[in-house]
């Protein structure tokens, strides 16, 4: 078996993640690497993640793992120093330089990273950046994510898309409550998404959390459901506490929920609430946070961040995930 044992954790640091263009750029002063998206590949995989630099400015950085998850060296680079936008668009300055929680996808041959420009007046935006399959350099231009209806909430995060058909991919919209949404990935310009359902995710047995579950690592099809790694926000005596969750719907065309979360996730966490640099948000203290997700040599493989400053993986057994929930009743 190679890469993490089961039940196992590995932490990266910021020196072995930073790209060496940004290295030169801004020498010595704290980097945050966090939050990193994960995606399997014919051979090792892709890891795609946030950088803070001394300036502050938000960044996505990618490399490539082998296959015992460890960073092949050289391979760092500055991913959305490759972004575009459509000439002529409209939005605000902090859109072309913010890019917060990078998620990876493949559809077919085609790869994908999705990000979101952060908390911002009059209103955040999601895009998607499709990325050439040998070098995963960005080609072509971003594509907003959006509601056909036009209705949308002011912050707009952690949308996450599934299913195998780039013609028609479905997208998780929101946890609580499950809302499923679809669009195409045909063409090149915004993705527009309509309803496809949205029913409550109850949650009897998980403990009272601020806003229920919310969004995290793109569902991953194991079987016949797709398993979603989420996150919820608890108080606690040093902040507030992100801590990661599980929930399962079906792989049918109904989606319906059917593992319900009962606990937080044994999620491994060498540091606790503990920081190497000033928080980003001083509201916040331990953070858990996924983004990825693979089932791999028969374990779950998790990418995370933690504490706004760490990119870590670990490896879950399915009994372990399975423990933390409660099958639907009926």
């Amino acid at each position: 078996m190679n890469g993490l044992a089961v039940g196992a954790g590995l932490m990266f640091s910021a020196g072995e993640l930073l790209p060496d263009e940004w290295r030169a750029q801004f020498g010595a002063g704290p980097v945050r690497t966090f939050n990193p998206g994960l995606l399997r590949l014919i051979e090792g995989w892709l890891m795609a993640y946030r950088v803070v630099l001394p300036d502050g400015l938000r960044r996505i950085a990618a490399c490539r793992l082998d296959e015992a998850l460890r960073v092949v060296p050289g391979t760092p680079f500055a991913l959305s120093a490759g972004f575009r936008f459509r000439s002529g668009n409209a939005y605000p300055d902090v859109v072309h330089h913010w890019f917060a929680d990078p998620r990876l996808y493949r559809f077919g041959e085609r790869v994908f990273v999705y990000w979101n420009s952060g908390w911002h007046e009059p209103q955040n935006h999601q895009f998607l950046h499709e990325l050439a399959p040998d070098t995963f350099r960005p080609i072509g231009t971003a594509r907003e994510l959006r509601l056909a209806s036009g209705e949308r909430r002011k912050l707009e995060k952690n949308w996450t898309l599934f299913g195998s058909d780039p013609d028609d991919v479905r997208v998780l919209y929101s946890l609580t409550p499950h809302r499923i949404l679809r669009g195409s990935l045909a063409g090149g310009g915004d993705v527009v998404c309509t309803d496809v359902s949205s029913v409550d995710l109850p949650l009897p047995h998980y403990p009272p959390n601020h806003g229920g579950l919310r969004g995290g690592a793109p569902p991953c099809r194991l079987a016949d459901r797709y398993w979603v790694f989420g996150h919820s926000v608890h108080d606690s005596p040093t902040g507030y506490r992100y801590a990661a969750a599980a929930y399962s719907f079906s792989a049918d065309e109904q989606h319906a929920p059917l593992d319900l979360p009962a606990r937080p996730l044994p999620m491994w966490n060498p540091c606790g609430a503990e920081r190497l640099q000033p928080a980003l948000n001083p509201a916040v203290g331990e953070v858990v946070y996924p983004c990825g997700a693979a089932w791999h040599d028969d374990r779950w493989i998790v990418s995370y961040g933690i504490n706004d400053e760490h990119c870590a993986l670990a490896a879950l057994p399915a009994t372990a995930v399975a423990a933390a929930c409660r099958r639907l009743a009926g």
